[in-house]
């Protein structure tokens, strides 16, 4: 019998202003070429967004309208001293600083109307012991920033609330490269592991009614 095929979503980010290699783009661009993803019947729909509000609002809608079941996120956090899967986007945005296309928002909140805070959907704790596993250390965090990282996890977050059923929602910031040893392979090999943990925890919440992660 082959194995249930389910969709996952994965996206990272391109360069922006002080940040000319995105490892999370890398991190997203290496994912289809691992075998086992296709092997289990996991089909991944990448995306490699482009560091501006606009164009990636446009290309996280792109994604989400294939209804995939989990969607996994993936940004640079320059002061990270470990991956941090984030718990939490909030409703606030910098009007400080410009994304890649030199455009700085008008208002501090990215929905007027919306939640001040919205919570990851699944399990950060199964998401950390999944990373940890693959070699590399990790943590939990309930800041995302006030940057295009907490602004696609707070889209993806209000949009995922829309889908019936609502696929499991993450996010998840990396080092740059060479912070306290991380290379680009382990960053990889963490994202495999943060990418097939979804998956399965999304195939656990098909097969049992209501489950959240």
């Amino acid at each position: 019998m082959s194995p249930p095929r389910i969709r996952v979503a994965v996206a990272g980010f391109g360069p922006f202003p002080g940040v000319p290699r995105n490892p999370s783009g890398e991190i997203v661009r290496a994912l289809p070429q691992r075998p086992r993803f296709r092997t289990a019947g996991v089909i991944l729909d990448t995306a490699v967004l482009p560091t501006a509000y606009g164009a990636a609002q446009a290309g996280l809608e792109k994604m989400l309208a294939n209804s995939p079941a989990a969607v996994v996120l993936f940004g640079v956090a320059g002061s990270a001293k470990h991956i941090r899967v984030e718990t939490r986007a909030n409703n606030r945005v910098s009007i400080l600083h410009p994304d890649h296309l030199r455009f700085v928002p008008e208002s501090r909140k990215l929905s007027c109307g919306g939640e001040p805070v919205l919570k990851l959907r699944g399990s950060a704790i199964r998401m950390r012991a999944a990373i940890r596993q693959s070699g590399s250390g990790a943590e939990l965090s309930i800041n995302a920033g006030s940057y295009l990282c907490n602004a696609v996890f707070y889209r993806a977050l209000t949009a995922a609330a829309a889908h019936r059923p609502p696929p499991l929602t993450y996010f998840i910031h990396v080092p740059p490269v060479g912070t306290r040893s991380f290379s680009m392979r382990m960053l990889v090999r963490a994202g495999e592991a943060a990418v097939w943990l979804a998956a399965h925890e999304a195939i656990k919440a098909r097969a049992v009614p209501h489950r959240d992660g």
